[in-house]
């Protein structure tokens, strides 16, 4: 029964050539403990972003609960499908009657015939009216109510909880249209595209402006409530960015990139590295902007232990934690010898 003693001789051997499992990012020496701690790692990151997350919704709500008594000065830009009631005493034909705004932003009238209304506030419609009426009437006094609004909405898509068309009577800020679209998803990011419609000031043209808001910088603004949303307006919240970590980590895979994200913290959300990982030569594979992947190398051991400077992730980075192969190979030789030692045991 020379089998046992051979057991033990190439155990020892194989032992030899591996070296002990080391402590890597976010683990412990034993493998069971590094795969629980990085689970817990992972958990515990995505709970603080889940609470960054519902602070950040929580000061929309309040930005939104606060906004400036000086939109409602903004008046109500007329528009296809609107219905407007008209208050003239002086011109029976018109006063009291209810039109609804044709698609073209007209209105044909008794006495009056044809009238753009579409795209001029209310109090401007007031005055073409009177203008109109005052070729038969001495000074007319001409009111206007809208009693149906239908043509101003504004459209917010991507990662909110209710994405969608949402109609306003009036200019509303961007923290109320968030609140009205429920708030930001669970996967959304801080950061948020908004395309407002406005006159050129040369040409006097509607023109479109797109802005890139972040949401943190924004709640902390005091002049934050002077972005201010109009029917014909859109918001764009785009999801998360998200970021690689494959290699020698525990949990190889996909994850959310939050703000201050560096490969540190990133191997740590992976669950740490893995017995087998070569600190010393972590890579982050990154896309330029002609999207040509480059390599930018990391020693991840400085970072740790001698307090060199971290790297930033981007949207899209890939960290590579590159495997040991001689470690790798030793496991790989032992377990083969195993599996032979198991079978000749068996057949004694």
């Amino acid at each position: 029964m020379k089998l046992p003693w051979l057991l033990v001789l190439l155990s020892a051997v194989v032992l030899g050539c591996a070296a002990p499992p080391k402590e890597g990012v976010g683990g412990s020496a034993a493998a069971g403990s590094d795969a629980t701690e990085g689970s817990l790692a992972a958990q515990a990151q995505a709970r603080r972003d889940q609470a960054e997350l519902l602070e950040l919704n929580r000061q929309l709500s309040l930005m939104a609960s606060a906004a400036p008594a000086d939109l409602s000065a903004h008046d109500y830009r007329l528009g296809p499908g609107d219905v407007v009631r008209i208050e003239a005493p002086q011109a029976p034909e018109i006063n009291g009657l209810s039109v609804r705004i044709s698609g073209p932003g007209t209105v044909n009238l008794p006495l009056v015939g044809e009238v753009r209304l579409g795209g001029l506030t209310t109090g401007e419609g007031e005055r073409l009216l009177a203008e109109r009426l005052g070729r038969y009437i001495h000074t007319p006094q001409v009111s206007l109510f809208v009693s149906e609004f239908a043509s101003q909405e504004i459209t917010v898509t991507g990662a909110v909880a209710r994405p969608g068309i949402i109609p306003v009577q009036r200019p509303r800020s961007l923290f109320e249209v968030l609140s009205m679209a429920g708030g930001l998803a669970t996967n959304a990011g801080s950061t948020v595209n908004v395309r407002t419609q406005g006159p050129d000031a040369v040409s006097g043209q509607t023109v479109s402006h797109n802005l890139i808001v972040d949401l943190r910088d924004l709640v902390h603004n005091p002049d934050a409530q002077a972005l201010v949303l109009r029917g014909g307006d859109s918001i764009y919240v785009p999801e998360a960015g998200m970021f690689f970590v494959d290699g020698a980590v525990r949990s190889p895979g996909s994850y959310p990139l939050r703000p201050e994200m560096t490969v540190l913290k990133a191997i740590a959300v992976a669950g740490g590295t893995d017995w087998s990982a070569v600190e010393d030569k972590v890579r982050v594979i990154r896309r330029d902007g002609t999207g040509v992947p480059r390599e930018l190398p990391l020693d991840l051991a400085a970072v740790r232990d001698r307090g060199a400077e971290d790297m930033l992730l981007e949207d899209g980075d890939v960290v590579v934690v590159d495997t040991n192969q001689a470690k790798k190979g030793a496991v790989v030789m032992w377990n083969q010898t195993l599996r032979v030692l198991s079978l000749g045991v068996l057949y004694q």
